[in-house]
């Protein structure tokens, strides 16, 4: 058994103590017959005298244990030592290999000779230091996983650490005998370096040994033999130059390891004085343990560090170490907690706390300064933040425009930073001995200065007069003024830490894609898929390929720091290397899941983890280098050409002095198809160029002059490549003097663009351009021309040519031969035309000699078919037969020269899958056209044509079958099985036919059989879907977050790819669903932060539920970033939501292990933390997107706030209905109407300038926005409080009213829709129609509204009022239902329901319509307009049901239009007979309502018909109400008594302005809950006494009304406790710190709106003369008070978020901004959170939506949208 060391000093000796841990395991088999240990005497043999007595003798055994004391091996431990002697092996076989260095090919002197030594010394060395990294990275694995009890340790995980070791040593091997030879050859010592190679595979085999699981040596030995592996490592970086060069810092790593020992061994004897105190000895032995655990993990971090130190760099070291540290923070709380069990004595625990305090702060310490070490170690400094915050707060004011306020907040952050700023630069002045830079560091200052006293001048403008356009204009300018101030006074820093940040990037990619591939080949063997093997082996290739350009370009700009040239190379290689980088990620994780070996498996699914992080790095660091360096790529490409336009000069004379040698790895055949496909990637680089220069955009005019010398340097290398490849000295002249020619006139080309940028639109220059490209084409051409092969077939595209100018003659004689002799020979000749295309298309693929053996035979063999051919027309009888006969053989030339074309550009590029299509298409065409020839001449022979066309067919494709890994088709593998069964059953019914002289063939079964198998496989598909679904939610469940960092890697990555398809709508339609999407994810996040406090378990749904969030804002984005105003915008949306994915994969990350550690309080902190870095981002996504159109994201914006009006209406138009609307005071209606009225009026001026903001700027449209939402906060607010002066006794009136205010938000929300759609549309677009008719609907319903008010006091009129507005309201509803599907779906039998709701409505219309009565005719007007909207509404739903049949759903809607249609003509008639009461005209009311009983009749049928044969009547759930009513009133006290337990208190307390806002919340909270608790307990009181009284059945057989009641009260019940519990969390939250005030206001209106619910539902079969119906009616008194108290709860709740931020306002100073991080930190999470504010309104719709879905008419929200 393995054993945990932990030592103490004691005098000169050391004793070690052996922790032993004893499991109850599983029966392993196994033999009990073990051999005896014999042992010698301690001294050897000893003579004995007689008469004395010897001394006493004492030995003591150490370090030895008997095999039979150790339990057995488990089978994971068991698979560990296979897989640790197997590395053993592998480490020996490598240590074998070092006794001897690499042999190097002849080397040339030559400019490109020693740039290939070098650049290979450079890359050798990258690779043997990141190998060392993971070898050093794996032994602190080895060491942190091996520290616990062995029966938990992961045995894997341990296998996965000594698989990385072995793979990389032995892979470091193979570098350092390379890197051996080349110090060799320039004079160096490699044999220095094989020795150190030698020392840590020494070193690496024993520490393996060590590790064995049945090693029975004390932990210490394996500890020391890590710290031997560390050493090692170190020496062997040395020898190559590339240790850590910053060895203080490692000596303080050392220093802060020990000083956490230090600290833990006063911590263990704090607690072993605890141990002495305690008498019970299993608390004893329980400090014991958990003191000997803290001294067992500092002594592991301690060896941890000296592992890792030399490679400190790496940043898996790093995180190894910081594992170490964890571990140790872990033991320190376990010894912390065992020390609390075991004692009382304060003194004591004391003592502990103050040494565990000791340890944590030395811990704190070391960690730090294992953080500070990015970027080479050294912090940012001021000087960095300061820059970085006024980049970042400049363009936060750029897309503040329109909002003062935001724009004033962002000045004040950035009056602090360039303060910072301008401090830093004069401390760095005045260190500068230097007077001129000195005064050059001043003289920015001064203009930073000036810049900011100038911004700070036009923010306070903009403050004082918030509304001008002006004003916020100049403060634009300003910050514009500032920034590029910023940018001159810190220039060169910004670049050079960009530059620096870039270098780290792609030096840790690198290395991760190089531990990638070790861990590819190293898994290779046990690979059971060779598909994905394969796929991964191509991926490695490409990635291989890239390392060495993206080391060179580090070491180039590390050894130049000043070059620009150095610092676009990098830039230029990082972009190159994220392709092929994140296709090796995608098949690492592919080839993972067959991978057998357990070890393996992980070792790759890590690496290829850590290459996807490091490539999102690497990303987001190219690109702000890229921001910074970009204005000096043409110049530096100018500067490259030239370069290479020299090394061709040096090649050319290398070649004539014979010393031009070829690199290693190059072959004629490779650098051939390497300038092919050069020469085709400069084309394509000089034409993005042309189109840049021509647009005028000097940025991407750099990016496209960086591209064409890219490409340029990658042909002069193929070029050289070919001349020292070739034998033939012409030919070897010839290229390189091509190649020269393409430098000269592409350096032309690119001086030429750099005129034409700075006079953009210049005719003159632009065709100086066109002839300058042209020169380069042709150039290129004269190149690709220069390879051996392409001259031959050039000769034979002559050759074809001049034999064709035969066929130009007039008249063609007789040779004098019989037709069958004639018609032989071409037979024959045409035979060895075909031969001759099909060995023309096999030699494309070989060598060039194969190429030009081949072309010269088909010149040869299609001279001798022309001649035959033109004998044939000679032959012919008739002039027409002739004439076809030459126009056959013009069809072969032209179809020869293509096929010879063909196979030259293939030959150039013969991996290109589209020219192998071509040429094949080609040589079937020369095939084609035979045939077509041979057929005309053979027409008096039936059947000989059919049969030679098929012997020709057959030559053609037997080429095909003789090099099958070629693809000829782009069918997947399973389309080819099908075509090969297919076509091979077609190929047997054929033959048999042939014999039976069949032309025919029917093949009905194997139709069947494919209908067949597509049906299998569409099944499979789904099967495989549904697997994935289950997967990744389980995998979540489980903590397992790798996947979803895979997804949201992967979906940033394809919103870099260019979309497979056009967009299907417009920017504002992608603008509006992302901003939806956005606002999805940053509630996302603050139910991930409340979760990690309450319920960690739930963080992994919630991390599934944000990755497939984000995967969708990518989808979106990639769309939105095509359709936007310009190319800037869009790159602006990509890199914001870019940049909020990797915010987003750290909290995943983060969400995981807090998942699998949910006490861990440092992770938790962490995750704290990344959630509020993805909340800036999702505002920064936000913003990017408002930068793009203003105007349509204040509509967005705007139409969410007024669904949150509407829902506000809904829940006051419940509390009307339920007569709780109470007055306030002893005011009146008159009080409010001129104040409603007045405002309606604005209302409409809005409305205009909303209509007129379409068609003009987006400032326009989103203050015309902003103003209208404004405006209609204020008229519902002013109506509602003049509902409420009407009284509760008169509950319709109430209703009318708020319903008038809110058809008026209905319709400016579908007028402010209408506006986004239309925005920046033309005036003939149907959009603008739609707008038109919108706004006339707004104005219609304010106009309802206005008469509404001044007819609600009018007794004779204000029933008549309410009449119109209803059928107006029908009306509109039946025109503006639009035809998309609804967004949820409901039952056939809620459907049934809702039409009882009509038949109601009907007849208290008939009823009022014969009364005449202004109440009647009120109620009527207020129950029509909810029973049609709710049966419009639950008719869609249910119609578009995935189960209800098109035709049924079409009927439905059909009869809901006309039963909504017959009731309008009810209610119009109705309104006549008030007008003009007669006789006649009652009389006419019943034809009406039996129009409309009829149209219920037919709904209800259709009803019946989607409910199909499967009906069963559901529960009635009248018998089960009392129950759930008593069961809500429990819950509601359980919530009660979980707030009385928040917070001790001595006396009961009243929530007012006395208590601070912690304390109101409770006690405000407290009052809601037993208000609601008393209410639900009437409520079922009520119930119960019904029951009795046989008013509501108690087992009633089909009682619907009773049903629908008790179903009613039950929701209603079930909504209060919910509602009062989640107030209660909310409440706890907001106490602990944990959840915003939204969320408690949100609560509280949520109490507020169930409230109503429950007194509508407690009204509905009231006694009111009965005890219990009086109680109900107090507590309908105290269901008031809960209204009332949530109101204030809400304003409470506000008011503090405002007091909150006053209490923290800072005065700015006068000289200077200071002192304000505190204000700007308040400014910035209200921003936030108001941002957020509209999110949760949505969320609250949508839950009451769902919600309420089994209600009934008298309960359902009024109007309310389904």
């Amino acid at each position: 058994m393995k054993s945990q060391p932990c030592s103490f000093s004691c005098h000169s000796r050391s004793t070690v103590l052996q922790q032993q841990f004893n499991r109850v395991g599983k029966v392993e088999t196994g033999s009990v017959a073990l051999p005896a240990i014999m042992r010698s005497g301690a001294g050897g043999p000893e003579s004995f005298q007689m008469g004395s007595m010897p001394q006493a003798k004492q030995h003591i055994t150490s370090g030895q244990m008997h095999r039979g004391h150790m339990p057995p091996l488990t089978s994971a431990q068991q698979a560990l030592t296979g897989t640790i002697n197997s590395s053993m092996h592998a480490v020996q076989a490598a240590q074998a290999s070092l006794d001897d260095f690499d042999t190097l090919p002849p080397l040339g002197t030559d400019a490109a000779s020693q740039a290939w030594r070098k650049n290979k010394m450079d890359e050798s060395k990258h690779e043997i230091h990141s190998q060392v990294d993971a070898i050093t990275a794996g032994t602190a694995s080895m060491v942190n996983l091996t520290a616990g009890d062995p029966a938990e340790t992961d045995y894997t995980a341990v296998g996965c650490a000594v698989t990385t070791i072995s793979s990389n040593l032995t892979e470091m091997s193979k570098g350092v005998k390379l890197l051996a030879a080349l110090m060799e050859d320039e004079g160096g010592n490699g044999q220095h370096l094989l020795g150190a190679a030698k020392n840590l595979a020494c070193a690496v085999s024993e520490m393996l040994k060590t590790a064995q699981p049945a090693n029975t040596e004390p932990r210490q030995n394996l500890l020391q033999a890590a710290g031997n592996v560390g050493q090692a490592s170190g020496e062997l970086l040395s020898h190559i130059g590339e240790a850590d060069t910053d060895q203080q810092f490692q000596d303080m790593l050392m220093q802060l390891a020990k000083a956490v020992a230090n600290a833990a061994a006063a911590l263990v004897l704090k607690a072993k004085n605890v141990a002495q105190k305690t008498e019970d000895s299993a608390q004893q032995n329980r400090v014991i343990a958990a003191a000997t655990q803290c001294a067992l993990s500092t002594s592991q971090l301690v060896a941890c560090t000296r592992v890792v130190a030399p490679t400190i760099s790496s940043p898996v070291c790093q995180e190894q170490l910081i594992e170490a540290g964890k571990l140790v923070a872990k033991s320190v709380e376990g010894c912390v907690e065992a020390s609390q069990g075991a004692t009382n004595d304060d003194g004591l625990l004391k003592q502990v706390g103050m040494a565990a305090t000791g340890v944590t702060q030395a811990l704190n310490e070391l960690l730090q300064h294992i953080k500070q070490y990015a970027s080479g170690g050294h912090p940012i400094g001021r000087h960095g933040e300061a820059t970085d915050r006024i980049l970042d707060v400049t363009e936060n004011i750029f897309s503040s425009m329109g909002d003062a306020g935001e724009m004033v907040r962002q000045a004040r952050i950035l009056a602090q930073a360039t303060s910072d700023l301008v401090n830093a630069i004069k401390m760095d002045a005045e260190g500068e001995s230097d007077l001129e830079n000195s005064r050059k560091l001043l003289s920015a200052a001064k203009l930073l200065a000036d810049a900011t006293a100038k911004m700070v001048e036009a923010a306070k403008g903009a403050a004082a007069n918030p509304d001008s356009e002006e004003q916020q204009q100049k403060l634009r300018e300003a910050a514009e003024g500032l920034r590029m101030a910023t940018n001159a006074a810190a220039q060169n820093a910004i670049k050079k830490r960009l530059v620096n940040k870039l270098e780290n990037a792609a030096k840790q990619a690198a290395a991760a894609a190089t531990q990638t591939i070790a861990a590819a080949q190293h898994a290779a063997s046990t690979n059971k898929n060779q598909a994905a093997q394969q796929q991964l082996v191509v991926g490695c290739k490409a990635v291989a390929e890239q390392i060495p350009q993206l080391v060179q370009g580090v070491r180039g700009s590390q050894s130049q720091p000043d070059s620009p040239s150095a610092q676009l190379a990098l830039i230029s290689a990082s972009q190159n290397f994220l392709q092929p980088g994140a296709k090796m990620v995608t098949a690492s994780k592919a080839a993972v899941p067959t991978i057998s070996d357990q070890a393996s498996a992980m070792q790759l699914s890590q690496c290829a983890k850590n290459l996807a992080s490091a490539l999102a790095e690497l990303r987001t660091a190219s690109q702000k280098a890229q921001e910074a360096c970009g204005p000096l790529e043409i110049d530096n490409a100018l500067s490259t050409v030239r370069d290479l336009e020299k090394e061709i000069q040096e090649a050319k004379a290398s070649a004539e002095e014979g010393k031009l040698k070829p690199l290693p790895g190059e072959t004629l055949e490779k650098c051939s198809q390497d300038l092919g496909n050069s020469t085709k990637a400069v084309s394509s680089a000089i034409a993005q160029l042309l189109s840049e220069a021509t647009q005028g955009n000097e940025n991407y005019t750099g990016m496209a002059a960086r591209d064409v010398a890219q490409a340029l340097k990658s042909l002069a290398s193929a070029a050289r490549g070919v001349a020292a490849t070739t034998d033939d000295s012409a030919a070897r002249s010839a290229i390189l003097d091509c190649a020269g020619d393409v430098m000269d006139k592409s350096s032309n080309l690119i001086e030429e663009t750099k005129r034409a940028i700075a006079k953009p639109g210049a005719a003159e220059s632009q065709q100086r351009l066109a002839q300058v490209a042209k020169a380069v084409s042709q150039a290129l051409n004269r190149c690709v021309n220069c390879l051996p092969g392409q001259r031959d077939v050039d000769n034979a595209i002559r050759t074809v040519g001049e034999a064709s100018k035969s066929l130009l003659a007039d008249s063609f004689p007789s040779s004098g031969k019989s037709f069958q002799e004639v018609q032989a020979h071409l037979n024959e000749v045409a035979a060895g035309l075909n031969q001759s295309a099909n060995e023309v298309v096999q030699s494309s693929r070989g060598t060039t000699q194969d190429l030009a053996r081949a072309t010269s035979k088909f010149g040869q063999e299609f001279s001798n078919f022309l001649e035959a051919g033109v004998d044939m027309a000679g032959t012919s009888q008739s002039k027409e037969d002739q004439t076809q006969v030459v126009s056959n053989l013009k069809t072969i030339s032209m179809s020869s020269s293509k096929l010879l074309l063909a196979a030259k550009a293939l030959s150039t590029d013969p991996s290109s899958p589209n020219l192998k299509n071509q040429l094949a298409a080609a040589a079937r065409a020369v095939t084609d056209t035979i045939n077509q020839l041979i057929t005309m001449c053979t027409q008096q022979a039936p059947g000989q044509k059919e049969c030679d066309n098929a012997l020709r067919e057959l030559e053609s494709v037997k080429g095909m079958l003789e090099n099958p890994t070629e693809a000829i088709t782009e069918l997947s593998y399973f389309d080819c099985i099908d075509s090969v069964m297919e076509n091979s059953k077609v190929l047997g019914e054929s033959m048999a036919g042939i014999s039976h002289n069949a032309k025919n063939s029917n093949l009905p079964e194997f139709a069947h059989m494919h209908e067949a198998l597509e049906e299998s496989v569409q099944m499979m598909k789904e099967a495989v879907d549904d697997l994935g679904a289950t997967l990744s939610e389980a995998a979540s469940a489980a903590g397992a977050v790798g996947g979803m960092v895979d997804s949201i890697n992967d979906s940033i990555n394809k919103m870099e790819d260019t979309p497979m398809q056009e967009p299907e709508g417009t920017f504002v339609d992608y603008q509006t669903t992302m901003v939806k999407t956005a606002k999805a994810i940053a509630v996302t996040v603050q139910e991930m932060v409340t979760k990690s406090n309450t319920n960690p378990d739930d963080l992994g749904g919630l991390a599934n539920e944000l990755t497939n969030e984000f995967g969708n804002l990518a989808n979106e984005a990639k769309y939105a970033a095509v359709t936007a105003e310009n190319h800037e915008i869009g790159s602006h949306i990509k890199k914001q939501v870019g940049e909020l994915g990797f915010t987003c994969t750290s909290l995943v990350t983060k969400a995981g292990a807090l998942q699998c550690s949910p006490n861990d309080t440092f992770t938790k902190k962490e995750l704290i933390e990344s959630a509020r870095k993805v909340s800036e981002k999702v505002s920064h996504v936000l913003a990017s997107l408002q930068a793009g159109n203003r105007g349509t994201q204040a509509c967005i914006t705007a139409a969410s706030a007024v669904s949150g009006i509407i829902a506000d209406l809904d829940t006051t138009i419940m509390f009307a209905t339920a007569g709780t609307l109470n007055r306030e005071n002893a005011e009146t209606f008159a009080d409010h109407r001129e104040c409603i009225l007045k405002t309606a009026k604005a209302l409409v001026e809005d409305t205009k300038l909303l209509v007129a903001g379409a068609g003009a700027s987006q400032e326009r449209l989103a203050q015309a926005a902003q103003s209208s939402v404004s405006t209609i906060t204020k008229l519902a607010d002013v109506v509602k409080l003049g509902a409420a002066s009407l009284g509760s006794e008169d509950p319709e009136t109430q209703v009318v009213l708020i319903n008038a205010v809110k058809d008026v938000a209905k319709a400016l929300g579908n007028l402010i829709s209408a506006t986004k759609a239309a925005a920046g549309k033309p005036h003939d677009d149907p959009s603008m129609l739609q707008l038109k008719n919108s706004a006339k609907v707004m104005v219609t319903n304010v106009t309802s509204l206005l008469k509404t008010v001044k007819a609600v006091e009018d007794e004779a009129t204000k029933g008549t009022r309410a009449l119109e507005a209803t059928i107006e309201h029908i009306k509109q509803e039946l025109v503006f239902n639009s035809a998309d599907p609804p967004a949820k779906t409901t039952t056939p039998e809620e459907f049934i329901r809702m039409t009882k709701g009509i038949t109601m409505a009907t007849a208290k219309a008939v009823a009022a319509g014969n009364s005449c009565r202004q109440e009647d005719i009120i109620a009527t007007a207020n129950l029509s307009r909810r029973a049609i909207a709710e049966m419009l509404h639950s008719c869609k739903q249910a119609a578009y049901h995935p189960e209800v049949s098109k035709d049924v759903q079409m009927r439905a809607l059909r009869y809901g239009k006309e039963c909504a249609s017959g009731y309008l003509g009810l209610l119009e008639h109705v309104l006549v007979i008030i007008m003009k009461p007669s006789h006649d005209l009652k009389q006419q009311l019943a034809s009406y309502s039996k129009q409309v009983a009829g149209s219920v009749t037919e709904l209800i049928q259709a009803a019946e018909a989607m409910k199909g044969t499967e009906w069963v009547d559901p529960e009635d759930p009248t018998v089960i109400a009392e129950n759930e009513l008593l069961g809500a009133a429990a819950a509601i006290e359980a919530a009660a008594k979980k707030l009385e337990q928040l917070r001790p208190r001595t006396k009961p307390k009243e929530a007012d302005e006395s208590l601070n806002f912690e304390e109101q919340i409770l006690e405000a909270a407290k009052s809601i809950a037993a208000a609601t608790s008393a209410l639900v307990k009437a409520a079922s009181a009520a119930q119960r006494e019904l029951v009795a009284q046989g008013k509501v059945g108690a087992i009633p057989a089909n009682a619907v009304d009773d049903g629908q009641w008790s179903q009613g009260l039950i929701s209603a019940a079930r909504m209060v406790a919910a509602a009062t519990n989640n107030l209660c969390e909310a409440a706890n939250s907001a106490v602990q710190g944990h959840a915003s005030e939204e969320k408690l206001i949100s609560s509280a209106k949520q109490v507020a709106a169930s409230t109503a619910q429950l007194l509508v539902a407690c009204k509905v079969k009231a006694d009111q003369d009965s005890q219990t119906m009086k109680r109900l009616q107090v507590s309908t008194a105290a269901g008031n008070a809960v209204k009332r108290a949530s109101d204030n709860l809400v304003k409470a709740a506000q008011k503090a978020a405002f007091e909150e931020q006053d209490d923290q306002a800072v005065v700015v100073k006068s000289k200077m901004v200071g002192g304000i991080a505190q204000i700007i930190a308040a400014q910035e999470e209200m921003l936030r959170k108001e941002r957020e504010l509209e999110e949760a309104r949505k969320k609250l719709a949508m839950i009451r939506q769902q919600q309420y879905k089994f209600l009934p008419s008298e309960l359902r929200e009024d109007g309310q949208e389904q």
